[in-house]
């Protein structure tokens, strides 16, 4: 079995893909996006999740739990978005508000478990996942609503978000070749009373 020490950190990789994913879907539902929106996020969707699940399994072998769910989850997310779009543009099936409603409110739940995880790692990441968790509320509600408005709020949340992760990145990344913090990330809002990998 390899050393996994000598793994490098996977994370950034995975917060590259998904800021760069969510800001370019989030540009679409703020009502940015052109005509041709599909044969530019069919491919990237399809993309990002492949690299979220290489990056959830190295997480994995190196024992981060929490990132390790996260990007796979996720990536799960994105795949299924791919797997829809591509089916609506092919005709080969379409999806009903109420079955829908069900999967954003399984990813909602699920988004809002990571968050309360957040609140023992830095502050960043709370708001980045805060920010997620109020993307999907309102994906819930443009449905429960049947008002597309709360898309496009959907969109301008999700473009906070994903400058937020972009943050996050960048902080990772200027940290390793610079050897020192060069981004505050900021402070827990609670102290972990174990030493669980994330």
């Amino acid at each position: 079995m390899s050393d996994v020490s000598k793994i490098a950190e996977p994370t950034p990789v995975g917060l590259a893909s998904f800021a760069i994913c969510l800001f370019c879907v989030a540009c679409v539902w703020a009502g940015f996006g052109g005509t041709g929106t599909a044969g530019v996020l069919i491919p990237l969707l399809f993309s990002v999740a492949l690299v979220h699940f290489l990056v959830g399994t190295f997480c994995f072998l190196k024992v981060e739990l929490f990132t390790a769910m996260a990007f796979y989850t996720y990536g799960f997310f994105l795949l299924s978005l791919a797997i829809m779009d591509l089916g609506k543009a092919l005709n080969w099936f379409t999806t009903d508000d109420n079955t829908l409603l069900i999967f954003f409110i399984s990813f909602t739940i699920f988004t809002v478990i990571m968050w309360l995880c957040t609140l023992v790692t830095e502050t960043a990441l709370i708001m980045a996942f805060t920010e997620l968790v109020a993307v999907f509320v309102l994906l819930d509600l443009s449905i429960i609503l049947q008002n597309s408005a709360f898309v496009k709020y959907a969109g301008y949340v999700g473009i906070f978000c994903s400058f937020n992760v972009f943050y996050i990145c960048a902080g990772m990344i200027l940290g390793a070749m610079y050897g020192r913090s060069v981004l505050p990330m900021g402070s827990a809002m609670y102290k972990p009373s174990n030493t669980t990998n994330y």
